[in-house]
């Protein structure tokens, strides 16, 4: 099935869900403290996003601190199986101290989704990872008061080609963040082939924002994740970030 020349019917057709073989997925971002000189991801951990290399590197969620709020709530956590197969799995942060952590039914070798299932907004951070992590080593991370992460990071499941139809990113104003130069890139590292990253598209943005679409449509195979960077200079940056995908099961 070819996806280059998607009419808006069939883009509305895949984000009904009525298909199993044809998804939509929408990734947005926000790294709110970009360092100087320093190429970081568009996540919640305003540092540098090391993927796991390990196929059962992401067993455990808790929160950062404990807090009554905190104690109790359900997490969605949304990512690829061993097998780099979907999985979407639902658990409760422990209910006396929010800060043990919780083990996932299923181990994970990506994360690129939770969300808070409560009717409560989240006083404090929620992190996944491995067993024993630290935030350094968070592969996910809702930050207190969003309910769900903010992270341009995506991994094309197993089974599955992406058509990227346009990614968009913001210059967010503040004191002290607002770099002279900044390239902001979309990012593909293939790993069913074992290929390194390899740089899609380049914007310099240093205020604004802009989205640019791809005509035909940007393809990645399966197992390769998608990501968005941005590189300041001369000062910080707060950045946000994302882009649309269409999932086809091949």
């Amino acid at each position: 099935m070819s996806l280059e020349k998607l009419t808006i019917a069939q883009n509305i057709y895949a984000a009904s869900g009525v298909d199993s073989n044809v998804l939509s997925v929408n990734k947005f971002g926000r790294n709110p403290s970009i360092a100087i000189g320093v190429e970081e991801e568009i996540w919640d951990g305003s540092i540098a996003y090391t993927f796991p290399t390990d196929t059962s590197d992401i067993t455990h969620v808790r929160s950062a601190v404990d807090s009554a709020t905190t104690q109790g709530a359900v997490i969605e956590v949304q990512g690829l199986d061993t097998n780099w197969d979907l999985v979407t799995q639902t658990k409760a942060l422990d209910g006396t101290d929010s800060t043990t952590e919780v083990l996932l039914d299923t181990p994970l070798i990506r994360v690129f989704r939770m969300k808070v299932l409560d009717a409560a907004v989240m006083d404090q951070d929620i992190w996944v990872g491995d067993d024993d992590f630290v935030v350094a080593a968070a592969k996910a991370i809702i930050t207190a008061g969003n309910n769900q992460t903010l992270m341009a990071i995506y991994t094309v499941p197993a089974g599955f080609n992406a058509y990227m139809t346009c990614y968009y990113a913001h210059v967010n104003p503040g004191t002290n963040l607002d770099p002279t130069s900044m390239p902001i890139k979309v990012w593909a590292q293939d790993n069913a082939n074992g290929y390194a990253p390899q740089l899609k598209h380049v914007v310099g943005q240093i205020s604004g924002g802009f989205q640019h679409f791809f005509t035909p449509y940007q393809k990645f195979g399966e197992k390769t994740d998608i990501y968005i960077t941005a590189q300041p200079a001369g000062k910080a940056a707060d950045v946000t970030a994302g882009f649309d995908l269409i999932l086809v099961n091949v």
